[in-house]
């Protein structure tokens, strides 16, 4: 089972480090780590690949965000 680590996923999809969109708009960073998580959620749902997702802790203090993961079978916060 493969996984796939939500910052990884971040930085392929929008071409900069989370460091740097986080310097730029922690705001920013916060819409796209909840879009993230929701491609992910739908990309698991469309082709259940049955793949872990690994997420900052941090990731669940967003409401939104602990939401969509509950959708995830395999979760793991690193």
């Amino acid at each position: 089972m493969p996984n796939i680590k939500l910052y990884d996923y971040i930085e392929h999809k929008i071409g900069m480090s989370v460091s740097d969109i986080i310097a730029d708009s922690p705001e920013r960073f916060s819409v796209i780590r909840t879009e993230a998580l929701r491609d992910l959620v739908v990309m698991n749902q469309i082709a259940d690949t049955g793949y872990t997702v690994e997420l900052p802790p941090e990731t669940l203090e967003n409401p939104e965000c602990a939401r969509l993961a509950k959708e995830i079978p395999h979760i793991l916060t690193v």
